[in-house]
């Protein structure tokens, strides 16, 4: 409705306009008028064939349209397309000169400029502009087509690369120094395996038990038993993907359908969001106040977790959610407090229950059960919303997060702490007392203690530089379907299937590999591979038409990043002391979660320079510094140091 009224009364202005325009009408603007149609004549002739297109996607992780600046000319197009994203997105340029339509987790939008309409437009995405997400267009005017002169004959070698973003080309002979440097580090470390530990690193007496620690365990608690730990955190990393996948996707497309107006729906989603960008505040808070007759951990879970079913179950009793955003937006607040406290108590709980051996294996576990947990919130529940309502779809998710909820609340984390508070209580005074005396004063100063060491330090350091190469990630839709002609649902249809899977599986393996030759001597010898697998991509461009090797090297790279990626969250935990093990751990997500902004922010600025070829090179340069930033990382000096 106020769409319409809005277009109206443009409608109006620009009527009136033309009336004044005409009513002004002097032999001086005659004059004007014919040369600006003598010269309209003149380059009307190239809109016979088409200009160039240039494709719009978004990054739905930080809310941006990618890239937000092009530069085009009279007679080019702009192309916004995105398919499957967790958020519906629209672009509308500020005047009203075009519009995608109403916003959609699905858009292929065409807009070409037309002769006369050169200038610089903005254009927004209306439900997220409030949080950035705007874009502007630079449209240049078309030049007066001068004479052709003859072509001359052209060899191979006079062509140009027909894969470009930018136009700037760096030799692959440039590169070659570093990358052969990295590969005699790489070898040199190899030769040092226990200088660098590289090997598992494990005390003697652990070394004869590893084998057989799965089969003879002594008790049922999730110190005693690897079972129950497995199940435990398995089960948790479900419960944090599911409320996400079900807020971003389910009920906001549930939302959009009855017809909320796209500035309520960014108010709800500011809200809703806001709780996981402060999450690090939770860290001192669980450090700090624990009732250790019930565990460290397991008693935040259980808040969270009750707060979870309680808040959710409360949209059951507003008649219709679509009528009062304000309502509901202050209850997704309070669900995402409770479900961020879920993320990071949980997170200290694997600090503190997994042994040094296991980590990788069952980070890989709990890496994939939160990828399911997101599937069934949001793939799944906003499959069947259509036959069950939004109402449905909240009865269906509350009884799977109270199964879960079952598994903490039946566990307890050691011997002699209570499952109930109406249990007898086995902790001693001592124990009791010890967690009584600590303050603020005391987290502050045994989080200084645990960034003392050099290898946690370094963790910062590792965890800045993991995703820098993120720049690459929207590049890829634009080279696979604005050079390569791929379609745009094959390319989601590969991004979202076989990639996905591919994800998983490098998780997967990943941590047996971990687990079974060290999760650092992983990170080095994948990210080194990695790398040299970016570098191939890069390299060989007269290749890129094939399908097959492109599948191939994309899928290969992805496993081995996944790799990469889950041995440093395990290394993570292994340097994270567990007397700050919510604090210093969320740290180490926050440094990665800046990372990927950084790797995003990058795109811009260098995609729009560099061709695709440099472009695969400079991020496989930055791959190795992961190499760098792992090799001095002592993964048991938090352990050797702090948990003596």
């Amino acid at each position: 409705m106020h769409r319409r009224l809005t277009a109206a009364i443009l409608l109006g202005l620009v009527v009136l306009q033309i009336s004044m325009s005409g009513a002004m009408t002097s032999p001086q603007h005659s004059e004007i008028r014919d040369e600006e149609s003598k010269f309209l004549s003149s380059v009307n002739i190239l809109n016979e064939s088409e200009g160039e297109i240039v494709v719009v996607t978004v990054d739905g992780t930080n809310l941006r349209f990618t890239p937000d600046t092009i530069t085009l000319k009279e007679g080019d197009s702009v192309h916004f397309f995105w398919s499957d994203e967790l958020l519906a997105h629209n672009a509308v340029e500020e005047n009203g000169l075009f519009d995608s339509g109403d916003t959609s987790r699905n858009v292929d939008y065409t807009y070409t400029f037309k002769i006369g309409e050169n200038g610089t437009y903005q254009y927004v995405c209306e439900p997220h502009e409030s949080l950035g997400m705007v874009g502007t267009i630079i449209v240049e005017p078309m030049p007066v087509p001068e004479p052709e002169p003859e072509p001359e004959p052209t060899t191979d070698d006079d062509k140009s690369s027909t894969l470009s973003v930018g136009e700037g080309e760096i030799t692959s002979i440039l590169f070659a120094p570093w990358l052969v440097a990295m590969f005699v580090l790489v070898g040199y470390i190899s030769l040092r395996t226990d200088e660098y530990q590289l090997r598992l690193v494990l005390e003697a007496e652990e070394v004869e038990d590893v084998v057989e620690e799965e089969e003879t365990e002594t008790g049922n608690t999730l110190e005693e038993s690897y079972r129950s730990r497995v199940l435990t955190l398995c089960a948790l990393y479900v419960a944090q993907g599911i409320p996400w996948g079900f807020i971003t996707v389910t009920f906001v497309t549930y939302l959009a359908a009855e017809g909320v107006a796209a500035k309520e729906l960014a108010f709800l989603l500011t809200l809703g969001t806001l709780p996981w960008s402060l999450k690090f505040l939770w860290g001192p808070v669980i450090d700090r106040y624990q009732y250790r007759q019930m565990g460290r951990r397991r008693p935040w879970i259980l808040i969270a977790q009750s707060g979870m079913i309680l808040v959710l179950s409360t949209i059951l009793l507003i008649p219709n959610p679509a009528s009062d955003v304000q309502l509901i937006a202050t209850i997704f607040l309070i669900y995402n407090i409770f479900t961020s406290l879920q993320d990071v108590s949980t997170d200290a709980l694997a600090v503190d229950i997994l042994k040094p051996h296991e980590i990788e294996k069952v980070n890989s576990y709990m890496f994939t059960s939160k990828t399911l947990g997101g599937m069934i919130g949001g793939a799944g529940l906003g499959t069947i919303i259509g036959i069950v309502g939004i109402k449905g779809a909240i009865l269906l998710q509350i009884p799977i997060l109270l199964v879960i909820m079952m598994v903490p609340l039946l566990m307890t984390e050691r011997p002699g702490e209570k499952r109930f508070p109406w249990d007898e209580n086995q902790i001693t005074e001592d124990e009791e007392s010890l967690q009584n005396d600590r303050d603020f004063s005391e987290i502050i100063a045994n989080v200084k203690t645990a960034f003392s060491l050099k290898s946690t330090r370094l963790g910062i350091v590792l965890s800045l530089v993991l995703s820098l190469s993120f720049f690459l990630i929207p590049v890829l839709p634009l080279l696979f379907i604005n050079e390569l002609d791929w379609s745009e649902e094959r390319f989601n249809a590969t991004k979202g299937g076989l990639i996905l899977i591919i994800t998983m599986l490098g998780y997967i393996v990943g941590g047996q590999l971990g687990k079974k030759f060290g999760g650092k001597a992983v990170i080095i010898y994948s990210a080194l591979g990695g790398a040299l697998l970016t570098t191939t991509w890069g390299l060989t461009e007269n290749w890129w038409s094939n399908d097959l090797f492109m599948i191939s090297i994309w899928s290969i790279r992805t496993f081995v990043f996944a790799m990469v990626s889950m041995n440093i969250f395990s290394l993570m935990m292994k340097i994270t002391w567990s007397e700050v093990g919510g604090t210093q751990f969320t740290a180490y997500m926050a440094m990665m979660n800046l990372s990927a902004i950084i790797g995003y922010q990058l795109t811009d600025p260098i995609a729009s320079r560099f061709d695709y070829p440099t472009l695969f090179l400079i991020a496989a340069v930055l791959e190795t510094l992961i190499i760098i930033a792992t090799m001095f990382i002592d993964p048991d000096e938090t352990r050797r140091t702090l948990s003596a």
